[in-house]
């Protein structure tokens, strides 16, 4: 027995080292050609199982060499745990190829509706997956699954006290998700002041990038407890104003009429623009030195925002003074009375 425990031993190991010489040297390039000849001609489905193959080679030469060998005749009294390695390999590769295709199926859904997904979703169907896996080897291999159930339920309640932050995270991401509060590419601000679009929701945190290309890490259960702005939630198109204060004796239709047609023209170099989206001008104050107007201006992409105000003040600081329209700056009238500069003498 002795002996015949080192020979599956030593053929074991020898299996392993050649298995996983020829999948990395020889499987691999080949895959890795078929995939980009198969892409050229739009067999995306076809061109993600070889794919799938590709990333896990060698466990594919492993398991048809020790398949291979369970079926030669000339390997008698194999012993009972070199038929559960066997099927140990069979049942990873058939569920790695299945939870890849799931992903790619989930993104290809997803993607019709979305523009983007989230990689929280596919840890949640890569563990789904994995435990069908582990559970089908558990039949294949006559294992009780049930003292094991009883074992994860009682160390569950010490992991989960360990593990609260990470859970935490894990279920408010998985909150997010399913609300549809938050989607990858939309513009959103805390009001803690991070502001940016989504890139990512995994299990742990969520990813923005601002406008100025840096990427803030966020937990997700911080997202979930805060008051954030998405401002992508029911249009993509971006609204807003900028004050402008004029002299107490200016014309106010003319300075309404000069205002919007800067507007109107300045607009019509950031298109295209929301729909039916006219400007539109509203005199809200007597202020100190001017009448103040609030200027309504919209975008499609929401740092498009900036620009147009920059090119808007500068258009319209132009025309007021070719209208010759005053745009007035604080002015302060000091009142000295007599007896005062008596008593500086």
């Amino acid at each position: 027995m002795k002996e015949l425990f080192l020979n599956y031993y030593s053929l074991l190991i020898f299996t392993l080292i050649i298995g996983g010489l020829l999948g990395y040297f020889v499987l691999k390039p080949i895959l890795g050609f078929l995939v980009k000849y198969i892409q050229k001609r739009n067999y995306n489905y076809f061109a993600l199982l070889l794919k799938s193959l590709k990333n896990i080679s060698f466990i594919i030469t492993i398991g048809l060499l020790l398949n291979l060998l369970e079926l030669l005749p000339i390997t008698t009294n194999k012993p009972d745990w070199f038929h559960k390695i066997v099927i140990s390999v069979n049942v990873f590769t058939v569920t790695y190829i299945i939870t890849e295709f799931v992903i790619f199926i989930y993104d290809r859904y997803t993607k019709a509706k979305l523009t983007k997904t989230t990689s929280l979703y596919h840890i949640l169907i890569r563990i789904l997956c994995y435990i069908t896996g582990f559970i089908v080897y558990s039949n294949l291999i006559g294992l009780e699954i049930a003292p094991i159930l009883t074992a994860l339920g009682v160390g569950g309640l010490a992991v989960a006290l360990a593990l609260q932050d990470t859970l935490g995270n894990l279920f408010s991401g998985m909150h997010i998700l399913a609300a549809k509060q938050l989607q990858p590419g939309d513009y959103i601000k805390l009001d803690s002041g991070e502001e940016g679009y989504v890139l990512d929701i995994n299990w742990r945190n969520t990813m923005i990038k601002t406008l100025l290309e840096n990427v803030v890490i966020i937990p997700n259960s911080k997202i979930s407890s805060t008051i954030t702005t998405n401002f992508f939630t029911l249009q993509k198109n971006h609204f807003f104003q900028i004050i402008v204060g004029v002299h107490y004796d200016s014309d106010l239709e003319q300075v309404e009429q000069v205002t919007l047609e800067v507007a109107r023209q300045v607009l019509s170099e950031f298109p295209p623009l929301p729909k039916l989206f006219e400007p539109s001008v509203r005199f809200f104050e007597f202020a100190d030195s001017s009448i103040n107007m609030k200027v309504w201006l919209a975008t499609d992409v929401y740092e498009n925002q900036f620009k147009i105000r920059h090119i808007f003040i500068q258009c319209l600081q132009k025309r007021f003074k070719e209208e010759g329209i005053v745009i007035p700056f604080p002015i302060r009238t000091l009142e000295i009375s007599s007896s005062s500069l008596k008593h500086q003498k």
